[in-house]
């Protein structure tokens, strides 16, 4: 058992991230757009804020807003409980996908949300799986397109949030 005491907040956004164990195979597509599915049904459940992501073949990265009652550890625990169970169907395997922890920071201030966005839109640059951001599929990169055309294209909406520069969590 972990000696990780998440913090019991809600009302904040948190940058999570979460691994997939190393003893499984990466994600593929069809598997990334359940995992979007998943999480669009969950918000609608339990009403979180999905702000921004990005899926990786071996993990994914998220802007979460929790909001009271619910904590960011109950979102979590829900979304890789439904991810992991779906997984396995279609897998024909048994057990747990994901690592045991996620990890979770909670967003202080407008300027760090937007280095956290950032950081998330570029990873499939920095990982060599695109040249581009606006070129990986599965990321929130193309939800803030001046096009609607792009935005309508997406695989799930995103809750947008504009933080004043004054925010502070």
């Amino acid at each position: 058992m972990s000696n990780i005491h998440r913090l019991r907040l809600t009302d904040k956004i948190f940058f999570i991230t979460c691994n997939l164990r190393e003893d499984r195979q990466n994600f593929d597509n069809i598997e990334f757009q359940m995992i979007l599915e998943v999480i669009d049904s969950s918000r609608r459940n339990l009403g979180y804020l999905f702000c921004g992501y990005v899926l990786m073949p071996d993990h994914c990265h998220a802007l979460i807003a929790a909001r009271h009652p619910i904590t960011i550890s109950k979102i979590m625990e829900a979304v890789k409980s439904k991810i992991s169970g779906r997984l396995n169907k279609r897998r024909a395997t048994r057990g747990p996908n994901w690592q045991h922890q996620f990890w979770d920071r909670f967003v202080r201030h407008a300027k760090e949300f937007a280095q956290r966005l950032d950081y998330m839109h570029h990873n499939p640059v920095r990982k060599g799986l695109v040249t581009r951001p606006d070129d990986w599929f599965w990321s929130s990169y193309n939800n803030f397109s001046l096009d609607p055309t792009v935005v309508a294209a997406r695989p799930i909406a995103i809750d947008l949030v504009h933080l004043p520069d004054s925010y502070q969590a």
